[in-house]
Parts: C-alpha cells; sequence; structure tokens
C-alpha cells in the first residue's frame, strides 16, 4: 500500500467522523442574509457570470491572486459541495490551496440562465492532480447558484455537482469502496 495517500484518507475520514453538517440550514440562512440584487435581463446575467468564468476558466494560484477580489464580495457565501467558506480571505485561501494542489483547474460554462435575483451557471471543470486518476484529467458536470452586490460582485456561490463521481472516486482506499458503491446502485437488484 502507498503511504503517500494516507494523510489525505485521515483528513477525509475526520471529516466525516466530526458529524454531518446542517447544509440545509446553512444554506438556507445564506439565501436569507444575501438576497443580492434583482437581474433584468438574461444578458446581464450573462455579464454577471462573466467574472466567475474568467476566474474558473483558468483556477491558477495567479488568477486567483489577481481576480478573486473583484469576484466575489468581502462577505460572499460559497458552498463547492466539499467545503463552505464565508468572506473573502477564507473563499481566497480556499481557492489557492485548491489552485496550488492542482496542475489544471478549468472550467468551460456551456450554459446561463438567469431567475429573479439568481444567475444558474452550467459549467463542465477539467482537474488535473498528479495524485489522482494517475495524472489524467477529471471532468465532472455541475451548476453554481450566484447572486451579486450592487458592484457585481458575488454575494453567495453554491454549487451543485456530485463530487463522489467527480474527484472522490479517484482517492485511493476510498475511490475503490465509492466505485463499489456506484455498482450497486447502478444495478437494480430484483
Amino acid at each position: 500500500m502507498n503511504l503517500r495517500f494516507l494523510p489525505v484518507v485521515a483528513v477525509l475520514l475526520a471529516g466525516c467522523a466530526s458529524g454531518p453538517t446542517d447544509f440545509v440550514r446553512d444554506y438556507h440562512r445564506a439565501l436569507d442574509e444575501r438576497p443580492g440584487m434583482p437581474v433584468s435581463t438574461q444578458s446581464a446575467g450573462e455579464r454577471a457570470a462573466a467574472g466567475f468564468a474568467s476566474l474558473y476558466g483558468n483556477l491558477s494560484a495567479e488568477n486567483v491572486k489577481a481576480n478573486v477580489r473583484n469576484v466575489y464580495a468581502p462577505d460572499a457565501w460559497f458552498n463547492d459541495t466539499v467545503a463552505t467558506e464565508v468572506g473573502i480571505e477564507a473563499i481566497e485561501g480556499y481557492l489557492l490551496r485548491t489552485a496550488e494542489n492542482a496542475e489544471l483547474v478549468q472550467a468551460k460554462v456551456t450554459d446561463v440562465a438567469v431567475s429573479g435575483r439568481d444567475v444558474y451557471v452550467r459549467w463542465t471543470m477539467e482537474v488535473r492532480v498528479k495524485s489522482l486518476a494517475g495524472g489524467r484529467p477529471i471532468l465532472t458536470e455541475g451548476m453554481s447558484q450566484l447572486r451579486f452586490d450592487e458592484q457585481g460582485r458575488i454575494v453567495l456561490h453554491q454549487d451543485f455537482w456530485n463530487p463522489s463521481n467527480g474527484i472522490y472516486q479517484h482517492l485511493p482506499l476510498l475511490g475503490a469502496a465509492i466505485r463499489y458503491v456506484n455498482g450497486l446502485i447502478a444495478k437494480p437488484q430484483l
């Protein structure tokens, strides 16, 4: 067994052992506390999503340092299904760690939809990390719900995607268990 992955597995298991977070409560609290500004048209929504696209189109450390404070408001709420971060310092730190630990993180926006104060961005993300999937690209599909302040900065960012199919299945030990469970779920038992 390759022991260099043991710290990653230990962190994941420790996170699971601390008990579930109340995602629904936290998400609804964030929605209430960050109503955002109304988005009047589809083109306004697309313009608002442009900052998101420029940041995640090439999530490098340099790009994060140069742009994150223009894209996110100081008190923004962020959840990518892996982590919840509140405030620009926490979001910037998380995105820097993500960028620094990956060889490549790129999201391509494939669609934008507007509903009231919310802009929904559908994307395809490519991630490449040496220690995952043998360094091969990992592709995943997802959608982000975004709300913006008066300056066009994101005040709420909630991702909807399946990390078990996108990332977790590629982790040593845990990945094998996830692939096994996914295989059981995919095959209906009669």
